[in-house]
């Protein structure tokens, strides 16, 4: 392991964006969400994803510069294109756009068609909070789980991150998968070969694994087993049936399937606090309810009891100011993308 300062892989996932065709602005829009996500301990959703990107755009299935535009605009209701561009970029037009919409009419919805993978959902409903609002973000993703009872993949793990203010707490910031664990640990467990938790994933017969690649090719399993399924089942439904982006068969494989187009979909809801009630009584209602449940009794073996978000915040305020740590191989991988694109490796970064 290693630890790199924000700023360096900043640089460095801008460069590499950049030299795979998109623009100055994208790149920056796309690295700082990657970056954040890797500051708060989400390392499935950071620069590891360059590579997949790289393999993509060298395919011909993922279109730089991000041309992510308005497709329909409609009261509170709107849908972006993303152009089969950078997920970030749409995403981050989206969320912009329902925060604006929600400031007019209280609350908005907005989805994204002709999308790609967008990082974490918690980066986009935490927007929402600098604007006293509260956000909704779910997606749509590539087969990795089986639904209850089959074997075979047919459902993204399909998560969802709601985010809401409060007044001197942290915000509470809920982002979770269907799945036990996002696919990318696997990914990650089989760069750095080690073996797996065997309530992570099944095998293609639907038998527990511990070995990565043999759940890899199998399915992930879904959180509170039927429960998840279902939940997933339904994120497919809204971010994917609702504003025809890609569903069921037509869903594609991030990592493997490099001839076709993701068309990923998504939907945002954003609501304006000011609508319902004041701002600052709700945030302070907020504060209290939090101190409720962590001031409760704690289970044996347990100090602490968390809210959702809580852990990442801690990780994300450790980790900008130590740097943020690596396993050898992402950063190897990402010498290996910096020769193949012909980019100058950043040089305060390890060697």
């Amino acid at each position: 392991m290693m630890r790199v300062a924000y700023k360096d892989l900043f640089d460095a996932a801008v460069k590499i964006l950049r030299a795979c065709g998109e623009d100055e602005k994208n790149a920056e829009i796309a690295a700082q969400n990657m970056c954040r996500a890797d500051a708060r301990g989400i390392d499935t959703h950071g620069v590891y994803l360059l590579t997949p990107i790289w393999k993509r755009v060298k395919a011909g299935q993922l279109t730089l510069p991000t041309k992510a535009v308005l497709a329909t605009d409609s009261g509170a209701v709107a849908i972006v294109d993303g152009g089969d561009g950078l997920g970030a970029v749409a995403g981050e037009l989206a969320i912009h756009t329902a925060i604006e919409k929600a400031k007019q009419f209280g609350t908005s919805s907005v989805s994204v068609v002709h999308g790609n993978h967008l990082g974490t959902c918690a980066y986009y409903a935490e927007m929402a909070l600098k604007e006293d609002m509260i956000g909704f973000m779910w997606t749509n993703g590539g087969p990795v789980m089986a639904p209850w009872g089959g074997a075979e993949r047919q459902l993204g793990n399909n998560p969802f991150s709601i985010a809401i203010p409060c007044f001197k707490r942290k915000p509470i910031v809920l982002d979770m998968a269907q799945s036990v664990v996002a696919r990318g640990k696997l990914v990650m467990a089989m760069k750095t070969k080690t073996p797996i938790p065997e309530t992570w994933a099944l095998d293609v017969n639907g038998k527990p694994t511990t070995d990565a690649a043999t759940g890899y090719w199998g399915t992930v399993r879904p959180v509170g087993d039927y429960k998840g399924s279902a939940l997933s089942t339904l994120v497919s439904m809204l971010a994917a049936v609702l504003p025809g982006a890609a569903v069921g068969a037509a869903m594609v494989d991030l990592y493997e399937e490099l001839d076709k187009v993701c068309n990923t979909g998504q939907f945002l809801q954003v609501v304006d606090i000011s609508a319902f009630t004041d701002v600052d009584t709700f945030k302070k209602r907020m504060d209290d309810y939090v101190d409720y449940l962590k001031n409760g009794k704690k289970a044996e073996g347990f100090t602490e009891i968390y809210v959702p978000g809580e852990l990442e915040h801690i990780m994300y305020e450790k980790q900008m100011k130590e740097g943020i740590t690596y396993p050898i191989e992402v950063i190897q991988e990402y010498y290996t993308l910096c020769d193949t694109l012909h980019v100058e490796k950043m040089v305060n970064l390890p060697q």
